[in-house]
């Protein structure tokens, strides 16, 4: 919901002469595809991420694609995931055929709730896949011991949270095998990439063959080019100091707005450490507040707020009106026979990720790139709303 105004309000990322002398090296190699770059920054996230098995890929949704192949999930089989996230999160499980089962998310971290997960679970049911949403570690401990009760994989979507803490221990670190995002929008900005890491090396030996046509089943070219990695290597090296960053803003902002009862921004759960991969506006009563007022009013003002992520169970590839679309098999079971869709297909109700994304969700971006200025500016303009001056 940007208009011209408010599209200088970031200049996420900036790239500069170390970036530019990286790709300079990578041409110079005459070697643009996976090789040197690639490999010492796998080795380097390794390492900074306490990690081990790392694996570079071209993009976070063919890493998340390659974490079901490697756990052998596959057609029929059902994988619970958040109803609130990045379309991703879902349609890669729909690349191995299995059948997302949306579940509804908590209010506190937005992110799955467990106490939702267990009702999902079936004889089916292979594993649960969680997102770290907006950098906000998810509930780790109460989702873990579920999938250890029910001996389910875990899946971590990390794209948010690089460098994200969870009682001390990074993100990443919790699951069977996690996945970060390294586009040009994330914390860790190298264009386009993603990043595979699995503590088990049985799997990551699976996701090494899978990636690049090594594997007697089906395999893919999903490798990351030089010059991403090229990039990463120099990101990394200042991802802690930006994250620091986006945390003393959002204290600057959580200590600003403190006074207002209309609204809260999500804060990071006990025990953790959140990296604002984007700060969080939650509106308390949409009848007293309306969030498309607001948008308009803040983007208006140059101040750069958008609505979040629809639920999922919204979206045409998993609930078609027209046509059933590719690759939902439970779809195709139950109208294969049928020559008329129902106009209603997912009758499933998800009433937190729907009430909060339509009516009590906005997201602002806190980058380095915005300045003190900038804050100033959206806490004056934010306060002189409250005072109806808007």
């Amino acid at each position: 919901m940007k208009n011209n105004k408010s599209l200088n309000w970031t200049n996420w990322p900036v790239y500069g002469s170390e970036e530019r002398k990286v790709v300079d090296r990578v041409i110079k190699s005459n070697q643009l595809f996976a090789e040197k770059e690639v490999s010492k920054f796998e080795k380097e996230f390794e390492s900074y991420n306490d990690s081990k098995n790392v694996f570079c890929v071209g993009n976070a949704t063919q890493g998340l694609h390659l974490a079901l192949a490697a756990l052998g999930i596959g057609v029929g089989d059902e994988v619970i995931v958040t109803n609130y996230s990045w379309i991703s999160s879902a349609s890669c499980i729909l690349m191995q055929n299995a059948v997302p089962i949306f579940c509804d998310i908590e209010e506190d971290t937005l992110g799955i709730d467990p106490k939702k997960i267990i009702s999902k679970i079936t004889n089916k049911t292979k594993a649960i896949l969680y997102v770290h949403m907006f950098g906000n570690p998810a509930r780790i401990d109460e989702i873990n011991l579920i999938a250890k009760k029910y001996k389910l994989f875990v899946i971590e979507d990390a794209s948010h949270a690089h460098g994200a803490t969870y009682k001390g221990k990074k993100v990443g670190n919790f699951s069977d095998i996690a996945v970060f995002s390294v586009h040009q929008r994330k914390n860790l900005s190298c264009g386009e990439g993603g990043i595979v890491v699995s503590k088990k090396k049985e799997i990551g030996n699976k996701i090494y063959k899978l990636r690049s046509f090594g594997e007697k089943q089906l395999s893919y070219n999903y490798r990351m080019t030089e010059f991403s990695a090229a990039i990463g290597r120099v990101r990394l090296k200042t991802l802690n100091k930006e994250n620091e960053i986006r945390n003393e803003k959002a204290d600057f902002i959580f200590d600003k707005t403190n006074k207002f009862d209309e609204f809260k921004f999500i804060k990071p759960s006990n025990n953790s450490y959140s990296v604002y991969h984007k700060l969080i506006l939650k509106i308390k009563d949409k009848n007293k507040f309306n969030l498309n007022k607001f948008l308009i009013m803040m983007n208006n003002n140059g101040i750069g707020f958008e609505r979040t992520y629809p639920p999922l169970n919204t979206h045409s590839n998993f609930n078609p009106e027209q046509k059933i679309a590719r690759g939902i098999p439970w779809k195709w079971k139950l109208y294969s026979n049928s020559k008329k869709i129902p106009k209603k297909q997912n009758l499933i109700k998800f009433p937190i990720s729907y009430e909060l994304s339509n009516y009590h969700l906005a997201q602002l971006d806190i980058d380095s790139t915005v300045n003190n200025l900038k804050i100033i500016k959206f806490l004056k303009v934010l306060e002189n709303y409250f005072l109806k001056k808007y």
